[in-house]
């Protein structure tokens, strides 16, 4: 049976609270996005262009669906990163 689609998880958050940005060194270490494509808004960037920190808003496991709900939410302005599994995140 196939998941039904679900919407950014940053909608939650909406009332009130204000998320930190969090640095990519502990977005890279958290169980929750490790293997998955994860969408980071209010990035701060090295000189390479590579995002350092952001706020998380969405992460899927499969790329097409995360755009797909960013496009649907209007979030233009997101960088999309790879977070790796533990095994390979070292």
């Amino acid at each position: 049976m196939r998941e039904p689609q679900r919407t950014s998880f940053v909608h939650d958050l909406q009332d009130g609270a204000n998320p930190d940005p969090m640095t990519w060194e502990d977005i890279r270490r958290d169980e929750t996005w490790q293997g998955r494509w994860v969408a980071l808004d209010d990035c701060a960037y090295n000189e390479a262009g590579e995002a350092t920190a952001g706020l998380v808003v969405d992460y899927d496991d499969n790329l097409a669906e995360l755009c797909a709900r960013l496009s649907a939410d209007r979030r233009k302005r997101c960088s999309i990163v790879f977070c790796p599994p533990a095994e390979s995140a070292a």
